[in-house]
């Protein structure tokens, strides 16, 4: 009876130790989310925290709608998404205040026709911008960010279409954040596609984990592991290390860059602007070609 005690106190004990009791989450996940910031990042926290289990209950689906993030979220088939935030997002569901990306993803570098290449160079300003058209999702939060900036936007619902779409000259770049346009260029080498090197667009965009407003829990418990992992540098570290972040860094060449500030008329009181060590700014000393400040 002693032995039948003793194995069983030891098997609970490692059955905690492996968190086989921890909750499980669902993640909208996608495989090409795989091995990126906010995968690694949420992964992280949940390991630290030791109270939740990933699961993806979309397995290795390629990409992954933001539709189908946000239904999920609604319906009760997921957890955690994460997506660029708008006023819409934060009052549904709990937004996570920490941005994911330090605000990169409101850094905007253009993918264009190859023999576009100089299509931007003579572009300084906004005013030049609203002679080009931009492909966007048709519910992308960069969607509304451009239209309020007076910029002509061709959308489309599905992701995937609009490297066609911006071959076939149906518009004329397609602005992505500034870990995003290599990977993606290399992954349609077939298509006659390059990253232009003459601008990049610049306004406030964070990038949240969204929780259901359902699991205030979840919520506290995420945003406390990341706040931890933001003191003790594990944050930074993941952050510096992430593949996409680092080839961003190594090829944007922001200081030869003309760059061009845009408004976002969509953020929320709360977002956290005021607390620098979040985001991400290009080194001050740079010499920037030109800054428009106009808006």
């Amino acid at each position: 009876m002693m032995l039948k005690t003793w194995v069983l106190s030891i098997a609970c004990m490692l059955c905690v130790s492996t968190n086989c009791w921890a909750d499980t989450i669902n993640i909208a996940r996608a495989a090409n989310d795989k091995g990126r910031l906010p995968d690694l990042l949420l992964n992280a926290a949940l390991e630290r925290g030791g109270m939740h289990q990933a699961s993806y209950p979309y397995g290795d689906i390629e990409t992954l709608p933001l539709s189908t993030r946000i239904n999920g979220l609604k319906n009760g088939e997921l957890d955690v998404f994460f997506a660029l935030s708008t006023p819409e997002y934060e009052q549904e569901f709990i937004p996570i205040y920490i941005p994911i990306y330090r605000g990169m993803m409101g850094m905007r570098l253009a993918i264009i026709k190859k023999e576009n290449i100089n299509i931007f160079e003579d572009i300084k300003n906004v005013e030049g911008l609203q002679t080009l058209s931009a492909g966007q999702g048709k519910f992308w939060a960069d969607t509304n960010i451009l239209e309020y900036n007076a910029l002509p936007v061709v959308k489309s619902l599905k992701y995937k279409n609009l490297f066609r779409m911006l071959e076939a000259d149906r518009f004329d770049y397609f602005p992505r954040g500034i870990q995003e346009p290599w990977a993606e260029v290399e992954k349609h080498e077939h298509l006659n596609l390059t990253v232009d090197p003459h601008i990049m667009l610049w306004y406030t965009a964070p990038f949240y984990y969204f929780v259901p407003r359902s699991k205030p829990e979840l919520a506290s418990h995420i945003t406390e592991q990341l706040e931890a992992m933001i003191e003790d540098g594990s944050f930074m570290s993941l952050f510096n290390r992430e593949p996409y972040i680092q080839t961003a860094l190594q090829q944007a060449n922001i200081e030869q860059r003309t760059i061009i500030k845009l408004k976002n008329p969509f953020l929320s009181d709360r977002t956290p602007t005021e607390r620098k060590e979040l985001w991400y700014t290009p080194d001050s000393s740079a010499n920037y070609t030109s800054i428009d400040e106009s808006l």
